[in-house]
C-alpha cells in the first residue's frame, strides 16, 4: 500500500469535547469520506468561503451519509462585530452539536489556520482554558500548531470566551 492509500484510510485523530469528538484535516475526496463516515463522523464543518468552493463539498458529504455544515470564515483578526456575531453563532451551534454527541471533522484549506484558531475559540467557549486547550491543538497530527502567532491565539481565545453559551 502507496503512503498515499495509508494516509487515506488511517484512523482519525481526534479528541473528545462533552459527548462529542472533533478532528480536523485535509479536504476529504469521495474515498477519504467513505473513510471519515466508517470511523463515526457525522459532521462535515466547512470554514471556507464560497470563493473558495466550499459548495463543492456539500454534495460529496451528505452522499456519504455526513451532514456538511458551511461556516464561512472571510477573515480572523479583523473580523467586524457582524461577522464575529456569526462565529459566535458557529460555536454555539458546534458546541450544541457536541453535547449532542456528534463526532465533527474540521477543514479549511490546507493551511489549516482557521480550522486551528475555531478549535482554540470552541475550547475556550466551552470554558477550556488555554492552558489545556493548547496542547489539544498540539496533539493533532495534521495541524502545525506552532504557525499561529500568539495574536492569532488571543484572538481565538477571546472570541471563544465572549462567546453566549
Amino acid at each position: 500500500m502507496t503512503e498515499t492509500q495509508q494516509s487515506k484510510n488511517a484512523k482519525l485523530s481526534s479528541f473528545s469535547l462533552y459527548a462529542g469528538q472533533l478532528a480536523l484535516g485535509t479536504e476529504p475526496d469521495e474515498r477519504q469520506l467513505r473513510n471519515l463516515k466508517a470511523q463515526g463522523v457525522s459532521h462535515i464543518a466547512v470554514f471556507l468561503t464560497d470563493d473558495e468552493n466550499a459548495i463543492s463539498l456539500r454534495q460529496r458529504s451528505r452522499e456519504a451519509g455526513m451532514e456538511w455544515l458551511w461556516m464561512p470564515v472571510h477573515q480572523t483578526l479583523s473580523a467586524s462585530d457582524i461577522q464575529r456575531t456569526y462565529l459566535h453563532q458557529y460555536l454555539t451551534e458546534l458546541s450544541q452539536l457536541l453535547k449532542e454527541g456528534a463526532r465533527i471533522y474540521f477543514y479549511c484549506d490546507e493551511s489549516m489556520h482557521r480550522c486551528a484558531l475555531m478549535v482554540y475559540a470552541l475550547c475556550h467557549a466551552c470554558r477550556i482554558p488555554s492552558s489545556s486547550a493548547y496542547p489539544i491543538l498540539h496533539s493533532m497530527p495534521a495541524l502545525h500548531a506552532n504557525t499561529l502567532t500568539r495574536e492569532s491565539l488571543h484572538w481565538a481565545a477571546g472570541l471563544g470566551t465572549s462567546a453566549p453559551m
